[in-house]
């Protein structure tokens, strides 16, 4: 038979059910699987030579790997993602395991990388593996308050403080003259005009329609220049990451290739922001096992993760990084739940 075909043929009921037990029993113990120990253990009705015999087919078709010919049998990355697969295909969202997120120690929270920083923490804590989250994209975000503040003769901080506490800061340089007066008033005339409006309509829509009324005045003018000149430079979402210390203390995470592959994760950040930004498009729990993470240089690493909203708008993500043989039953509902918690927090918050 073409090696192809063989390697992407449909595993029977018999062949799923000792994968996903093979699987589980190794997340739980973190050895490899033999047959004898394993048929006794789960109760198959089969003979440890035939069980053998559906490691072994197991094994060809990529599912399982064996580290030498005496040893027992473990999951592939493949054999991760079938296993991962199917456990969302029967899951149910459920609250169990997240006594210790804690929605009102985010609520107290005024500034939104003070909640990010919160959100990271709690789910190493619950997970015991490394939390991660991006922030909100700022393009969503609702302007609440605008404040201009002099810094030189002709310098300006424009801040901007939106309804889920993000301040962004931009110094901008101006070629006319101003005073405190005029500042005054046109932190007063930006926040009575863009107040209630999220940065990606005010950039769209808004500047262009009120430089279209005819009652504009030349110092309202003035303001429009600096608010678009301030919001002209793309702000971009921040990632956390938090518990990476938890990992050291994973036996698999601290293997030589394994170690290399959290090393790069962590000193190309940019990888890891990747994946989260990727999953920001997406819906529910998503997971991202090996070199799903970014091709054949990850090993032993997995990521699940979970887009949050503000409304119907999904604006960021958030998840766990772990090993492999990561404990998926409680990471999956773990991250599930702290997603729909931060949307329906920042929902409020924005309103």
């Amino acid at each position: 038979m073409d090696k192809d075909k063989t390697q992407n043929r449909n595993l029977d009921e018999r062949e799923s059910s000792v994968l996903k037990a093979l699987v589980y029993e190794h997340i739980i113990s973190g050895k490899p699987i033999g047959s004898r120990s394993f048929v006794i253990k789960y109760s198959f009705s089969i003979s440890p030579a035939t069980m053998r015999n559906i490691m072994f087919d197991l094994e060809k078709l990529g599912y399982l790997t064996q580290p030498h010919t005496s040893a027992g049998r473990l999951p592939t990355d493949k054999g991760y993602r079938f296993y991962v697969d199917s456990l969302l295909d029967s899951y149910e969202f459920s609250m169990d395991n997240t006594s210790n997120i804690n929605e009102e120690t985010l609520k107290r929270e005024l500034q939104i990388d003070h909640m990010f920083n919160s959100i990271t923490k709690m789910l190493s804590a619950v997970s015991k593996y490394a939390g991660i989250a991006l922030s909100p994209i700022p393009d969503h975000s609702i302007v609440k308050h605008i404040e201009l503040v002099p810094l030189g003769e002709n310098t300006i901080l424009f801040i901007m403080v939106t309804r889920m506490g993000i301040v962004l800061n931009q110094k901008i340089t101006i070629s006319s003259s101003f005073s405190h007066d005029d500042l005054h008033a046109y932190s007063k005339y930006l926040t009575s005009e863009l107040c209630g409006f999220s940065l990606y309509d005010i950039k769209k829509d808004i500047f262009d329609n009120l430089r279209k009324n005819k009652m504009i005045s030349a110092s309202e003018e003035i303001a429009l220049d600096i608010a678009e000149l301030a919001l002209s430079k793309n702000e971009k979402s921040n990632l956390f990451i938090d518990g990476i210390e938890n990992l050291l203390y994973i036996p698999d995470m601290i293997e030589a290739n394994h170690l290399e592959t959290l090393l790069y994760l962590l000193k190309k950040k940019d990888v890891l922001k990747y994946i989260m930004e990727k999953n920001i498009e997406s819906d529910g729990v998503n997971t991202f096992i090996g070199e799903e993470i970014n091709g054949e240089d990850i090993s032993g690493c997995s990521i699940v993760s979970s887009p949050y909203k503000i409304g119907n708008q999904n604006v960021g993500s958030l998840g766990i990084l772990g090993p492999t043989r990561m404990d998926y039953e409680k990471v999956v509902p773990l991250v599930d739940y702290t997603g729909r918690m931060v949307s329906d927090l920042l929902t409020k918050m924005a309103k």
